[in-house]
């Protein structure tokens, strides 16, 4: 083999050189790839411990909700039986607080396990308001979903126009209701 000359040995070098350089340019972008994807998979792991971290918290804080309701499951009923006696307690409520019931229609519901009826009551407010608490105790499973409250011609009797839902278990199936 013959002796390089003094130019080809540059090149040589130089070749070398640049075949090293592009070498570590794919070794550091390698590097850079896999840094990335391990960033992003340490990312997307602390997400999902944070994301179950506050579902055990939330099943904590509500564990004591669910005891409740356990020792105090909605009335066990029929549909027909449940708007029946919706009806008649909003209309002895009503009475109770002198107050009229302007119109009253009982809904179908779109959800099983809740009555709903829709009213119209006219009255003083503070009859209302006593009405509103009356209707809402928490074993009571009733609650009002939507409500309009104006003034009447008489200065202290207003209109109220609301849609109270009654919770309850069918006896047939023994489903549990919607929670509200």
């Amino acid at each position: 083999m013959r002796k390089l000359a003094k130019n080809e040995t540059r090149l040589l070098i130089l070749f070398g050189a640049a075949v090293f350089v592009a070498l570590n340019l794919f070794a550091v972008r390698a590097w850079l790839s896999h840094r990335t994807a391990l960033d992003t998979a340490i990312a997307s792991a602390e997400s999902r411990l944070a994301v179950a971290e506050s579902l055990m918290i939330a099943a904590e804080a509500l564990s004591d909700a669910k005891d409740w309701i356990d020792q105090n499951p909605p009335p066990e009923s029929s549909a027909e039986s449940t708007s029946t006696d919706l009806l008649n307690s909003v209309r002895a409520l009503a009475e109770k607080n002198n107050l009229k019931i302007a119109e009253e229609t009982l809904l179908p519901s779109d959800q099983p396990g809740i009555a709903v009826l829709q009213a119209k009551i006219n009255g003083p407010f503070a009859g209302v308001a006593e009405l509103l608490f009356a209707l809402q105790g928490p074993t009571a499973w009733r609650s009002i979903a939507k409500m309009a409250i104006r003034s009447d011609s008489e200065p202290p009797n207003v209109v109220v126009d609301m849609e109270i839902r009654q919770h309850y278990r069918s006896a047939a199936t023994g489903a549990e209701p919607v929670q509200p």
